[in-house]
């Protein structure tokens, strides 16, 4: 820059840390290429890459990208040698090798040592490893594990990108021509998209806001609640566990968390990485467990057909309370967590089940987490408002949720919006007794963990998801409608198991494996052989089970991999 650029005067705003120049205009042409050639949208995908992500071809892959590549993947090259084996491992020239904490010096928190090993990262690597057996097939691996959908995003997303990165880099915009000032919150006289390689407030970028707010009322029947946009739903979950669980309080008591098996994995690796204590798992611990239910300050509750245990969780809250009868000072669990519609399970609870674990988790004066991440997959309607409730049908939320001080509720637009590469989720707290509410008290403190691990989303993914949000519900559900031939195929390709879980909700099903069969050695053998992948149910706390994805191919392809899971069921079953 120019000694006169230089020297051009500052924003008036002092506060917040910010370059005060765009970024070059090469960089920015290159951003505006970038979002055209998403919106063009004209490459096929890739059905032998593991996972639905828009990649360049493999051979225009650069040297130094390689070189990434490769050592990512050796990384996890000892777990996926022997994904299914115990406390030992064996090497490709033979030697046993018992995993241990590290001998080095250099310490590695215990906690990440022992949280347990992300299945989709190791699913990936299974794949990978298996992918030269597959390439002269014209399908190549067909996966069935990762949570993802087939189609893309609303055009009105890529619309809002292109909007945004080309207000940017006019001439005209550049916020070095003078006169331009910040506000707190990130606004800007002009267009927004003169600022999106700049921060937005802390809790997300106010017209998303707004409109999220809009509906959360309409659709959700949320009034004014307390609004946090998140790198997605996992961030999100992060943001509730490292705001509402101690170690221990000062009395000691042991602060817990409550899953139900099968669990979403990343919800289990949140409360073992952030909250710790003994026996967490994982394949760095010197002494292996997987068994979720062995982690210190995590309960895991059972369930019947994916439905939990509403008996077992009073028992359970009742057994944690401390403190006088009359007078009950608190409880050692401090946070119930549920995702519905169900992952892994493709179960939709029905809102009379809901209302009541809202209620009893009310009644103990713990924290209720509801995951809504798959609010657009509940295929048979189970969460309605009943008919007997005194309500306008004209005004009835399509998705009700419940509007109560002690009711956190996680949503994302990875699935329905399909904008998972986006990395955009949002939690709604309760504004209910204003400032004395506990919604309020968990926002305000929740926005210091969201400083310290993201300060914000991305400006510019949540301008996509603001164009996304203006497609509305009725677009999600068109797409929703294109998983019913996947999911018949998958349903009649797992019929031959002795128990079937989900398929009505969601974009899961979950299958039982004849006793003795090890499920993450059948994941690896059907990958090899059979040329499809899975997630095995060990990983969700289900060992013996397989965990089937069928929304993540078009409807065609999802028939052809559901013949290969038949195939594979049979004859690696019945060895």
């Amino acid at each position: 820059r120019s000694e006169k650029q230089q020297h051009t005067s500052l924003p008036t705003s002092l506060s917040n840390v910010h370059v005060h120049m765009s970024p070059p205009h090469q960089t920015r042409k290159l951003a505006v290429a970038m979002t055209l050639l998403c919106i063009a949208s004209l490459f096929p995908l890739t059905k032998s890459i593991a996972f639905s992500l828009p990649l360049t071809p493999l051979k225009a892959v650069s040297t130094s990208s390689s070189h990434l590549i490769r050592r990512q993947n050796n990384r996890c090259a000892t777990f996926v040698r022997n994904m299914s084996s115990s406390n030992n491992q064996q090497h490709d020239d033979g030697a046993i090798i018992s995993p241990s904490l590290p001998s080095s010096a250099l310490s590695i928190s215990s906690r990440t040592l022992l949280t347990s090993d992300p299945c989709v990262i190791l699913m990936k690597q299974i794949i990978s490893q298996h992918a030269s057996k597959w390439e002269n097939d014209p399908q190549g691996i067909f996966s069935l594990a990762q949570g993802v959908v087939h189609w893309r995003p609303p055009s009105s997303a890529y619309e809002a990108l292109s909007r945004a990165v080309q207000e940017n880099m006019e001439p005209e915009n550049d916020i070095l021509s003078g006169g331009t000032s910040y506000g707190m919150d990130g606004a800007i006289g002009g267009g927004d998209g003169r600022l999106i390689h700049t921060y937005c407030p802390d809790e997300g970028y106010p017209p998303l806001l707004s409109a999220l707010k809009d509906k959360l009322q309409i659709e959700n029947g949320l009034n004014n609640p307390h609004i946090m946009v998140t790198s997605g739903a996992n961030q999100a979950y992060v943001n509730c566990v490292l705001t509402l669980l101690d170690e221990s309080d000062e009395e000691g008591n042991i602060s817990k968390c409550v899953v139900f098996e099968p669990y979403y994995f990343n919800h289990v690796m949140a409360v073992q990485s952030a909250r710790g204590g003994r026996g967490c798992g994982g394949t760095a611990a010197s002494e292996i467990v997987t068994d979720a239910k062995s982690i210190e300050g995590l309960l895991v509750g059972p369930t019947t057909k994916g439905v939990p245990d509403l008996t077992w969780l009073r028992s359970q809250l009742e057994e944690n309370r401390y403190g006088n009868n009359d007078n009950q000072s608190g409880n050692a669990i401090r946070m119930v967590t549920l995702v519905n519609p169900g992952n892994p399970t493709g179960v939709s609870l029905p809102y009379e089940f809901l209302e009541e674990m809202t209620q009893l988790t009310k009644e103990y004066g713990v924290w209720l987490i509801m995951d809504n991440t798959y609010e657009h997959f509940d295929v048979k309607n189970k969460n309605k408002l009943p008919n007997n409730l005194d309500t306008d049908v004209s005004n009835t939320p399509d998705y009700p949720c419940f509007d109560e001080e002690h009711v956190i509720n996680i949503f994302s637009f990875s699935k329905g919006f399909a904008m998972a590469g986006f990395r955009v989720g949002y939690i709604a707290l309760s504004s209910k007794n204003g400032d004395t509410g506990g919604g309020t008290k968990a926002y305000e403190e929740m926005l210091k963990v969201q400083d310290t691990i993201a300060i914000c989303t991305s400006r510019i993914s949540q301008m996509a998801a603001l164009g996304a949000l203006q497609a509305g519900r009725e677009w999600v559900y068109e797409q929703v409608k294109t998983l019913d031939v996947g999911r018949a195929a998958i349903l009649e390709a797992m019929s031959s198991l002795e128990e079937i879980i989900g398929g009505d909700s969601a974009m899961y099903v979950m299958g039982k494996l004849p006793n003795g069969v090890d499920d993450q050695k059948f994941a690896s053998s059907l990958v090899e052989h059979y040329g499809v992948a899975v997630i095995p149910g060990s990983f969700c706390g289900l060992p013996g089970w397989i965990r089937v994805c069928y929304s993540n191919l078009p409807p065609e392809d999802c028939k052809i991999a559901a013949l290969r899971l038949k195939n594979g069921i049979l004859e690696l079953t019945a060895k």
